[in-house]
């Protein structure tokens, strides 16, 4: 069987080049697009991190100030100063856990996108493989 000849009118295209241009603009659109995302993401938790740290210093100061002018006592005992050390080593655990099971799930999903464009390149392959097939013998016939 001979292949389908593409029409010679100079004013149509081939539509496979339409939908490989519509996808490459898309994608060229979307990797420029993303990385000024992650920035404006990046941003935002920087800026976060620096309110958060103005709202805790505010309040200490603040808390310390009002407890110096009634005269009241800030000193703490062993136990206490151990309950809060203890207590801020165990968040930081806490982060190192979720930062390890956070990077495991991102390694676990860049395996499995790679295991995902293996099997559509097969898939294809195979794909080719039976029209080639199919056309091989019918064009016998």
């Amino acid at each position: 069987m001979e292949p389908m000849s593409k029409t010679t009118n100079p004013a149509s295209k081939d539509i496979f080049d339409v939908c490989k241009g519509s996808f490459e603009k898309i994608k060229g659109h979307a990797e420029r697009v993303t990385p000024q995302y992650l920035q404006s993401f990046s941003n935002l938790q920087q800026e976060y991190f620096g309110i958060w740290a103005n709202f805790v210093n505010s309040t200490l100061a603040v808390q310390q100030q009002y407890a110096n002018k009634i005269g009241m006592s800030t000193n703490t005992t062993e136990p206490v100063s151990r309950v809060v050390q203890d207590s801020t080593d165990e968040i930081i655990k806490l982060f190192d856990v979720q930062n390890k099971i956070v990077q495991t799930a991102l390694d676990a999903t860049k395996q499995n996108l790679k295991t995902i464009n293996e099997n559509a390149t097969a898939f294809a392959e195979l794909n080719h493989n039976i029209v080639n097939s199919w056309l091989s013998t019918w064009a016998r016939n």
